[in-house]
């Protein structure tokens, strides 16, 4: 970790630069990369404050890569104003996703050995990954599925006023490199909680059980508020401490395998495939994101994974297969 130094102002640019991912400084240089507008985004499935807020930090990014400090500062007050609308709908959905049921009349539906079989298929693991828990924090991660209660309801909504909190406090240092982290984690949040109680929820996708839906629902929710409750708390996010190109090759594989599996028959083993394929999608979002690729072939690849639910709700074989197929022509840089 870089430190700020007070008085060498020119020295804390680079060290800002370089944390937020800009290239260094070469005094003389003139192949410095070109400013580049974002192109509009518009992705049919997703919400106006995450289309905003997607196009404002590529604006930002960019800015900061050709040394146009002005323009990355105007767009930082722009993805921070934006970041909080979207902790607006992380909010919604935090509440909407408040278990109806008590702790103990959660945890004796998950009693029994078909109830037992459908948990350890559902990829609370991968959930956990993506909100950069690291793997040996969580000794049970199945317990998540029956300890939820209002309490975390609380503890997340606490956390939320927290980011809000940490968020003014970029606005006003213009601490690029923290943004790009609270960035990452706020969409994640976003992202996570869509499977379960958002636009893309498995519950909207696929008519099957209640109890299976409140399970995930259940999971989701308490994993997203021990995520919170570590983003408070100043906790590394393990999400960052791989090579974003490896993440994302693993992400992108994850994706493809989730897609060539064929659709069960059973309604509980349908919605757990369902809730696998969403769970895997907002992977390979997320690992896109941080990759140094164009922004329009991004777009393209958002906008193939943004047709994914559509496919899983109409029970379209056919669709699937052809979003593999587009999916493997779009295959993100290797390491």
């Amino acid at each position: 970790m870089s430190f700020i130094v007070p008085g060498q102002g020119k020295r804390n640019e680079e060290v800002a630069r370089s944390e937020a991912g800009a290239p260094p400084f070469t005094p003389g240089a003139t192949d410095l990369p070109a400013f580049e507008e974002p192109p509009e985004v518009a992705v049919a499935g997703w919400p106006e404050e995450l289309q905003q807020v997607v196009q404002d930090d590529f604006r930002r990014t960019s800015a900061l890569a050709s040394y146009r400090w002005k323009t990355a500062d105007t767009a930082l007050q722009d993805v921070v104003r934006g970041l909080d609308d979207l902790l607006d709908l992380v909010a919604e959905r935090v509440h909407a996703g408040e278990p109806k049921r008590s702790r103990r009349q959660t945890k004796k539906s998950t009693q029994g050995t078909a109830a037992a079989a459908l948990l350890a298929e559902l990829p609370f693991a991968d959930v956990a990954d993506l909100l950069g828990i690291p793997a040996d924090e969580i000794d049970d991660i199945l317990a998540l599925a029956t300890r939820r209660s209002r309490a975390d309801r609380r503890t997340a909504l606490r956390a939320i006023k927290q980011l809000r909190a940490q968020l003014q406090h970029i606005e006003i240092t213009k601490d690029h490199s923290r943004l790009s982290r609270l960035f990452s984690f706020i969409v994640r949040l976003f992202l996570v909680l869509g499977t379960a109680v958002g636009s893309q929820s498995v519950s909207e996708l696929v008519a099957g059980d209640p109890q299976l839906d409140a399970m995930i629902q259940t999971g989701v929710g308490a994993l997203v508020a021990f995520a919170l409750e570590r983003s408070t708390a100043a906790l590394r996010d393990a999400w960052h401490e791989r090579e974003p190109a490896t993440v994302a090759a693993e992400a992108h594989k994850g994706v493809l395998k989730a897609l060539a599996d064929a659709a069960p028959t059973d309604d509980n083993e349908r919605t757990v495939w369902a809730f696998r394929i969403l769970v895997c999608s907002a992977r390979a979002w997320v690992a896109c994101f941080q990759l140094e690729w164009t922004f329009t072939e991004k777009l393209e690849y958002w906008q193939v994974l943004d047709e994914i639910p559509e496919a899983i709700r109409t029970d379209s074989a056919d669709t699937l297969r052809t979003l593999h197929q587009r999916l493997e022509a779009l295959t993100p840089p290797k390491p």
